[in-house]
């Protein structure tokens, strides 16, 4: 059994160090050392059968949908943005990293955690229906069954991944940065203008874009290149690729950076979190003094500066198009019970998110997307009910609808 594991752990050091740039040497020697320890070997399988224990941590809570679907598709296919009913998305995407790729979503082997459960992805995820796991496309298609473009099943993160077959629109890549947006925009639009995915000039169609992570996780390495301004640079290269390849009917959900300060605290919740935060977010997890100043000055610039961007009206040009903040990430905390971390809603690495995390993290999406500009919330929903398209208001709120 030792000796298994000690093969499966290095390939998946190998594999994930390619991903993100370690010193595969140095950290294989290490796993290798650990894996010989019987100690290490029943720690992680204990770790792993707690995690897998919790009912929901696979799929989340299922609950009855509250909101009327009644009227919230228009009767004529709307030529505004600031007038898009849920029922008007034809179409779903994603662009960023590897939580939204699902990476990890259904894992409980370290190799598990290579893997991308695309298809139960917060934004972007379509396996299963509502009542089995919430997903932003699986609330999207009980008000219009006919949604296309979301990913389903699960790719390799070293092999197919960004490209296997059943992606769809989303895009997004494991251990991308804000610097990789702008290939991943030109990929979204390689695949809506030559994959019989979507209607590129009729469709509504309703892109997520979360990135920053990754850049936050590793900015120790190259300080200067992943400053808030090069960080904010990159976002606005990508939103004008998108912006002015005159993509048409288009709202981009633009959710604000995850803090990652708290994976200082997630690592140290038990043995295995320690062990593989060295790896997948080493600046944030074991931050020096001065580093940790930085962080605690970079995320507030990191996430103010993007919505200093959108709020300069850079995207506002056409009644087709247009860029809405979400910035439910941006005080989101580990969730707790009985005063301490709650581990279901996170992968066995204790940073991506366990399908109970997706869950909760597109309930949130919902919800911002149905709170006005002014009183978005900034952290998860938590424990609360859903935000509802009303009578009165049954848009997606934007900056032009909100006033």
């Amino acid at each position: 059994m030792t000796r298994v594991l000690i093969s499966i752990l290095s390939l998946f050091v190998i594999l994930f160090s390619n991903i993100n740039g370690l010193n595969v040497t140095e950290y294989l020697s290490y796993i290798e050392d650990l894996s010989r320890d019987p100690h290490f070997v029943a720690e992680y399988t204990k770790w792993a059968l707690e995690l897998s224990s919790d009912p929901e941590y696979m799929y989340g809570a299922s609950q009855p949908f509250p909101c009327s679907t009644k009227g919230m598709q228009s009767t004529e296919i709307p030529t505004s943005v600031h007038a898009l009913r849920p029922g008007d998305i034809q179409c779903v995407g994603a662009i960023g990293d590897s939580i939204t790729a699902g990476m990890g979503a259904h894992a409980l082997t370290p190799i598990g955690v290579l893997l991308e459960n695309r298809g139960v992805s917060w934004s972007a995820g379509g396996d299963h229906t509502y009542e089995k796991m919430i997903t932003l496309p699986n609330i999207l298609r009980l008000y219009n069954p006919n949604l296309k473009g979301f990913s389903t099943k699960t790719s390799i993160s070293f092999l197919n991944g960004q490209n296997a077959k059943h992606n769809g629109l989303n895009v997004a890549k494991s251990g991308a940065r804000s610097y990789h947006m702008v290939e991943q925009a030109d990929l979204l639009l390689d695949r809506l203008r030559n994959q019989e995915i979507c209607d590129w000039n009729n469709d509504w169609k309703l892109i997520t874009f979360f990135i920053g992570g990754n850049d936050l996780c590793d900015f120790c390495t190259d300080i200067q290149k992943h400053d808030p301004a090069n960080f904010v640079g990159w976002i606005r290269d990508t939103l004008d690729r998108l912006y002015n390849a005159n993509l048409p009917r288009t709202l981009i959900n633009l959710a604000l950076v995850l803090d990652v300060r708290p994976a200082k605290e997630l690592k140290d919740g038990n043995f295995i979190c320690g062990l593989l935060h060295k790896m997948v977010c080493p600046c944030a997890a074991y931050p020096t003094d001065e580093q940790e100043k930085i962080l605690n000055e970079w995320i507030p610039q990191y996430q103010q500066g993007v919505v200093d961007l959108i709020n300069s009206g850079r995207y506002d040009g056409r009644d087709d198009f247009t860029v809405v903040v979400q910035p439910f990430m941006a005080k989101t905390v580990p969730p707790r019970k009985a005063d301490k971390i709650d581990f279901s809603y996170f992968a066995p690495d204790c940073f991506h998110f366990s399908g109970k995390g997706h869950s909760v993290a597109s309930l949130s999406l919902w919800n911002n997307m149905f709170e006005s500009v002014a009183t978005k919330k900034y952290s998860w929903h938590q424990g609360e009910g859903f935000e509802c398209p009303t009578q009165d208001h049954p848009f997606i709120y934007t900056s032009k609808n909100s006033v």
